[in-house]
């Protein structure tokens, strides 16, 4: 693991294949939130203290992952609230040589693959996914490239300077919420979907398209 310190509140920190290898970790562990992946991130938050010298100052910290080429990942988390994203936003462009949407889509495929296995936990982010957009273009260019013939329930909100899309599973097939979740990877942040984030949004957010945003989007973008 490479560690870097971005400022007091945030630390970027590189994850190469063979540092998932020594966890016995695969890209859908990360993004499934399981018990390994949870563990696994924790750790590398822990670890800040002693390679960078990173202290945590809050109980919520913001976590941005990014696939990388390789097989590796990029992780950057701040602890400066929702502002901490505009450093993630910039400084992640640095280490990315090119982000492989193959990658992630090969994460959500193994979360969709479990569709047939019994399941032993449920949440919010099981039926709802978080989107943050640097820019209301890159909301657009997204929505454009949603396949026209998917009715997506989907909400956007502005909050300072960065764009939520909010997405809900609804009616779509766990195969198809996956694939469209797959393709933000290129225009977006995931951000877990909590009720303490809805709720945040929903007070302190713009809410620009109230329903079927990504339906509206794409019409402009067409």
């Amino acid at each position: 693991m490479k560690y870097k310190k971005i400022n007091e509140a945030t630390v970027q920190c590189i994850i190469s294949e063979e540092d998932m290898e020594e966890y016995g970790l695969t890209i859908a562990d990360i993004f499934e939130r399981n018990e390994k992946g949870e563990g696994f991130l924790r750790d590398v938050v822990e670890r800040a203290h002693d390679e960078v010298g990173y202290r945590l100052k809050g109980d919520n910290i913001a976590m941005q992952i990014t696939p990388i080429r390789d097989e590796g990942l990029v992780i950057t988390f701040s602890d400066a609230g929702i502002a901490g994203f505009q450093n993630m936003l910039e400084h992640i462009k640095e280490v990315l040589t090119g982000i492989d949407p193959d990658t992630m889509r090969d994460a959500f495929k193994a979360l969709s693959d479990k569709d047939t296995q019994p399941q032993h936990k449920s949440g919010i982010e099981d039926t709802c996914r978080i989107f943050i957009f640097s820019s209301l273009n890159h909301v657009m260019r997204y929505c454009a490239a949603i396949p026209s013939e998917l009715s997506v329930k989907s909400h956007l909100y502005k909050e300072k300077d960065f764009y939520y899309l909010i997405i809900e599973k609804n009616r779509l097939s766990k195969k198809n919420f996956n694939k469209i979740s797959a393709q933000a990877v290129e225009f977006a942040g995931l951000m877990a979907a909590t009720e303490e984030r809805l709720l945040y949004l929903g007070e302190h957010g713009e809410c620009m398209i109230k329903d079927r945003a990504v339906s509206w989007l794409r019409r402009i973008c067409r």
